[in-house]
Parts: structure tokens; sequence; C-alpha cells
């Protein structure tokens, strides 16, 4: 009899490395979504993301970002506002990204590097439990 489980920590990366080996294979990108359900839970990940991961794949790519999201071809310039928002962020923890769009002159750009590149949430930092 076959022993089935569910893995309840997981990681984007691994699910990646999971669908780029199942490509790799030659297995088609509708066949093995339901496996990775079997296997991850029902969030793990799209239908429509593991095609996607595979036609990526099959362009050469084996990542979309590298080092805290940049992209491989990040500017200077860029590497440059990441490291003025993080040194904000380390000298106020409760900065707001509209003072930091403020200095990027960007709303946009300010929530994706707080967000998306330094991964910083809300969390909270009084002691106390979280409700």
């Amino acid at each position: 009899m076959e022993r089935r489980c569910v893995l309840n920590s997981w990681s984007k990366e691994e699910v990646r490395a999971v669908i780029r080996y199942e490509w790799a294979r030659g297995v088609s990108g509708t066949k093995f979504p339901n496996r990775l359900v079997e296997v991850y839970g029902p969030g793990v990940m799209s239908k429509q993301m593991v095609r996607r991961w595979c036609l990526t794949f099959s362009d050469g790519v084996s990542k979309r970002r590298t080092y805290r999201g940049l992209d491989e071809r990040a500017r200077p310039l860029q590497m440059q506002k990441v490291g003025k928002v993080d040194d904000m962020i380390r000298v106020n923890r409760r900065i707001t990204i509209n003072e930091a769009a403020e200095e990027l002159e960007s709303h946009e750009r300010a929530q994706n590097i707080i967000h998306d590149i330094l991964r910083y949430r809300k969390c909270q930092h009084d002691g106390g439990p979280d409700n």
C-alpha cells in the first residue's frame, strides 16, 4: 500500500524545483499539478503558474529573480534606492510607505522595495500577543 502525506511547510523554491524536475523528465505541465496538490496541499500553486514555470524553464531560465528579488540586470541606481530605503527603515521602524515614497519620489517603487525586495511586513513590536 502506498503511503501519502501532506507536507505542512514548504517554500516556493522547493515547489519550483519539483516543477523543474518534472519538466526535465518530460512530464507535461498539465499532468503533474494534481500531484503537487496531493503532496503540498491545495494552496501550493495554481495550474496556470505551473504551466508558466514550465514555459520559463523551456526558455532556459532557472530563476526569475536573484538576491532579495532584484532582477539579474539590476542597475547600481536600483541597489542604491534599496539600500536607502533599508537604512530609512532601520533608523525608524515606524516609517510609512508614503514617507519612503517622498524620498524616492515614487509610491509604487517604494512599496515594491519595502514589500517585494526587502520583504518587510507589518508586525507587532510592543511585546503583546498578536490579535
